[in-house]
This record gives structure tokens, C-alpha cells and sequence, in this order.
């Protein structure tokens, strides 16, 4: 982990020294920050990043303005954190699992049943771990403005056939994100996986090139997925965040005033979003039924063969993981 840090700190470095001429001078006025996310407006995510530009706008006497592109319109879930870090843009962000190639903070959320419930899921995350996230972040090179609770858990989906096992999954082509555990879970499951761009997925799902995805409903049903897909399974194995940050020297060179600006508008932004995502679970859900998407609930006993062979991925990563960070996540839901 160690040569892998220092190897994205050197490549901050260069980019920070290629951008500077062309950054201090938007820094210096603070008049507008780019941002790119790949939420729609429509979205609990979305909608948390539009309130974050308006408080922006409003705590700093509109001296700064965020200029808004959402859908994917500039960069997608990917290419935004790389247009983070090479300086094109300056607030981006992703899913917990497309950070993977940038810091081995999130890894251990793309790990299978880490979180019992949702109530585990928010208690650690709203307390010391997500404090310890966002430190980590910083170590890295990064500065975490929002943590966004992110639909509940995934619900594995497909158009071909009803999934009540992991066995079932066997020989289906699954969309994954760039997430390694992600891939690895998949591939334990005896799927066939590709990494494909959220954007791309829709098209992907109606040609045939992908047979279904690991995605949470809310994100189903506002990309318009239920329409291509006939088969969901709620097996309750991951659950993440979605996030907005900066590169961390480029939010050091803003005056203390923008800076102060920008994280009282992410706290306010963050609960606010927290608060339509709850609201919006169940909308995902419900567009599945009116589309005729067939939703299948494990039993007790299947559930244990997911939970089982889930689990069984996390020694492959025992050596990339933030081992002392995975144990606080653990250690906070056994209290």
C-alpha cells in the first residue's frame, strides 16, 4: 500500500506543477469551481449536488460559483476522478467502488457483507470511521468534501433468468464497476464479468453485451435500467457511498474564506442528500414493480450460501486492505 500511495502522491505532484499556472488564477479571484459527477438531477445524489452549489453560492456572498455538469454531460463516474487529479476539473466524484484505482481507503466497502443492516451501515459511517475515511483521504491526496449515503444495498439483476443462489449466476455476463472485490465477488459467483461505464450500461444491457449488473434500485430505476432487465434478488451484500472531493492542494490554495464556504455547504448538502435518499428507496423498488421486474427475497438458508461464499473473497485482499481501518468498521457495529 505503502509503494502504491507514493506512487499516486508522485502523479499528484506532476499534475499539480502542470496545472498551477492555469489553476492559481481561478483560485486567486474564487469566482467559479468546475464540477463533474455522473448523478442526474434527478437523483438523491444529483439533487445533493445542486444544493451544494447554491450554499456555496449563498456562504460566500456569491463570490464563488459552482459551475454545474451532472448526468455524465462533461465526465463520467470514472473519468471524473481522473479529471480530478490531472486538474481538468475541481470537485469530482464517483462511487465508493470506482475509487479503487486512487486510494485503498474505500476497498473495504466493496468487500461482501461487511455491513449487517442498514443501521450498522449508518452508525459507522456517521461517526469515528467516517472521520478516519475522510483523514485517510487527505493522506492520499485527496479532500472529501461529501460522503453520500448511496440507494441501500446493491440487488444483483439480470434479463436472462431468476437468481435465488449463487449458483444461479453461473455463465451470466455481469456488468461490474472498475472495483477488483467487486469483479472477484462476481467471478466467485461463476459469472462472466465486464467493467463498463455507468453511462454505457443501458446500451450494454439491451444488446446483449451484459446480461446484468450488482446496482442499488434507485440507480435501476433512474437510468432506466427496469426497462431492459426482468430479474432482481435483494441479496443485501454491499452498500456504499458517493462522494465529491477535491485534490487536496488545490483546496489548500483556497482562501480560508472559500474554504470555510465549501465544507459548511457539504455538511448541510450531505444531510440533505442523506435525507431524499432515504425517502427514495422505496421509489426504486416500486418502478420495478410497475415495469414487471421480478424481485426475489433469499431465504434464510440461501442467504447463508451468499453470505458464505461472499465472504470467502476477502483473503485475496487481505493484503491490499486498510486492515486497521476494516477492524473500526467491524469493532463500531459489535458495540
Amino acid at each position: 500500500m505503502k509503494r502504491r500511495n507514493a506512487g499516486l502522491k508522485v502523479v499528484l505532484a506532476v499534475a499539480a506543477a502542470l496545472s498551477m499556472l492555469s489553476a492559481a488564477p481561478a483560485i486567486a479571484q474564487g469566482t467559479s469551481l468546475k464540477l463533474a459527477h455522473g448523478a442526474t438531477p434527478a437523483q438523491a445524489i444529483g439533487k445533493g449536488l445542486i444544493r451544494f452549489g447554491e450554499l456555496v453560492g449563498s456562504k460566500s456572498g456569491g463570490s464563488v460559483k459552482v459551475e454545474m455538469h451532472l448526468s455524465g454531460s462533461l465526465y463520467n463516474e470514472r473519468t471524473s476522478l481522473e479529471a480530478v487529479v490531472n486538474g481538468a476539473i475541481d470537485l469530482g466524484g464517483a462511487s465508493n467502488a470506482n475509487w479503487a484505482a486512487f486510494t485503498n481507503t474505500l476497498l473495504f466497502m466493496d468487500l461482501p457483507y461487511v455491513f449487517n443492516d442498514e443501521e450498522s451501515f449508518r452508525k459507522v459511517m456517521h461517526g469515528q470511521v467516517g472521520r478516519e475515511i475522510r483523514n485517510r483521504f487527505e493522506r492520499d491526496g485527496f479532500k472529501l468534501l461529501m460522503a453520500m449515503d448511496n440507494g441501500g444495498f446493491r440487488d444483483v439483476v439480470n434479463n436472462k433468468r431468476p437468481v435465488r443462489v449463487p449458483s444461479d449466476i453461473k455463465g451470466l455476463k455481469m456488468r461490474t464497476t472498475a472495483s477488483p472485490v467487486e469483479i472477484a465477488m462476481m467471478r466467485n459467483w461463476g459469472a462472466v464479468t465486464t467493467a463498463i461505464d455507468w453511462g454505457e450500461v443501458y446500451n450494454a444491457l439491451g444488446s446483449g453485451v451484459v446480461d446484468g449488473e450488482f446496482v442499488q434500485p434507485v440507480w435501476l430505476a433512474h437510468a432506466k435500467h427496469y426497462e431492459v432487465l426482468k430479474h432482481a434478488t435483494e441479496v443485501k451484500a454491499v452498500m456504499g457511498i458517493n462522494t465529491l472531493a477535491m485534490r487536496k492542494d488545490r483546496f489548500d490554495k483556497l482562501p480560508a474564506p472559500v474554504q470555510k464556504a465549501l465544507l459548511d455547504a457539504a455538511s448541510e448538502a450531505e444531510a440533505y442528500t442523506n435525507k431524499i435518499d432515504a425517502e427514495m428507496l422505496e421509489e426504486g423498488r416500486a418502478i420495478a414493480r410497475k415495469l414487471g421486474v421480478q424481485t426475489y427475497r433469499p431465504t434464510p438458508a440461501e442467504m447463508k450460501l451468499w453470505q458464505s461464499t461472499g465472504r470467502a473473497i476477502w483473503k485475496e485482499f487481505d493484503a491490499k486492505m486498510d486492515k486497521a481501518l476494516l477492524k473500526m468498521v467491524l469493532d463500531a457495529q459489535a458495540k
